[in-house]
């Protein structure tokens, strides 16, 4: 569904200085499958996510979607025919509702561009407000009226209200409590299941990842280090970032979490601005050898669908 080949998304600062968010990027995505991507803060993930859906401009590479190229920058008859099939859920539901407008206004936003009448609109928006577990009676409530969880619903409901093939899930859970993440989750599973989604599901939570996602995608300092299947990356991680960052995955049983060895990633991710030589980890990674501080690894199979770009596998 989603073709991405050496796609580059640099911020310019100034004075020849530029923030190297994406760096590079070539990847899949297959039609009805969860795609999960993780990665430090400050690795691109939201970053590619907006690139995606056309809130940032690309800098150079393409993106195609159902093999028709997506435009260098979205004018606003693109966002139109484009957020027909390209929805994004965005992480912290305290931002990204106006807090000017009213829920029914918010959801019922996407249909109003399209020409729908007010009467289909308070239905269609009355039936997603159930579906995603809130009642009717919200429509003419404010955000500042409802909590973190019920936000994240709002905007669920808003970007699915459109019927999209592809959502952007940018980090849903994240600002939410443990219980309503869970919901948020199901709620997520059960919209993939009947409407038939793709979903690109960005998160911090590994464990949340693995549960959801057909695939993971493992991202540092704006370019891809790992991919394959969810269990196989999950349980048998290839490169060495992948590791250090599934071991730092707390346990669920206190007693074996607490007698368990940790080893914790040395030093803080480089600056995007000066991007170090040759492997981006190499100054981090307990492995590292002479020519990773050197040479740029390339992404390489390490098993049937399953590949990590590490000099470990060149030897």
């Amino acid at each position: 569904m989603i073709k991405i080949e050496n796609l580059k998304k640099y911020f310019d600062l100034g004075g020849e200085k530029f923030v190297h968010a994406v760096d590079d990027v070539s990847l899949e995505i297959y039609e009805n499958e969860i795609l999960g991507l993780v990665g430090e803060s400050g690795s691109g993930k939201s970053t590619l996510g907006k690139v995606i859906a056309g809130l940032y401009p690309k800098t150079s590479g393409t993106i195609s979607f159902k093999d028709k190229v997506l435009p260098q920058k979205y004018k606003a008859a693109d966002f139109l025919l484009l957020s027909k099939d390209i929805q994004i859920i965005f992480q912290d539901p305290y931002s990204s509702l106006n807090p000017r407008m009213t829920v029914e206004e918010i959801i019922g936003e996407g249909l109003k561009l399209r020409g729908f009448s007010s009467t289909e609109i308070r239905q269609k928006v009355k039936e997603w407000l159930e579906k995603v577990g809130l009642n009717a009676e919200y429509m003419s409530r404010f955000p500042h009226e409802f909590s973190g969880g019920q936000r994240q619903r709002i905007g669920i409901a808003r970007a699915m209200i459109v019927e999209p093939t592809f959502v952007i899930c940018d980090e849903p859970i994240s600002a939410l409590d443990v219980s309503v993440q869970a919901q948020v989750i199901n709620l997520l599973e059960e919209l993939k299941n009947s409407m038939g989604l793709t979903l690109l599901f960005i998160a911090h939570d590994l464990s949340m990842v693995r549960y959801v996602s057909d695939r993971i995608v493992v991202m540092y300092l704006g370019s891809i280090v790992e991919c394959g299947p969810a269990d196989e990356v999950f349980f048998n991680p290839q490169h060495p970032y992948s590791r250090l960052l599934i071991q730092s995955n707390p346990l669920a049983d206190p007693k074996v979490e607490k007698a368990r060895v940790h080893t914790p990633i040395k030093g803080e991710i480089p600056s995007p601005v000066n991007v170090p030589a040759g492997c981006r980890f190499a100054g981090r990674c307990p492995q590292a050898m002479d020519r990773c501080h050197s040479e740029t690894p390339k992404l390489q199979e390490v098993g049937e669908t399953h590949s990590a770009a590490c000099h470990l596998f060149d030897q």
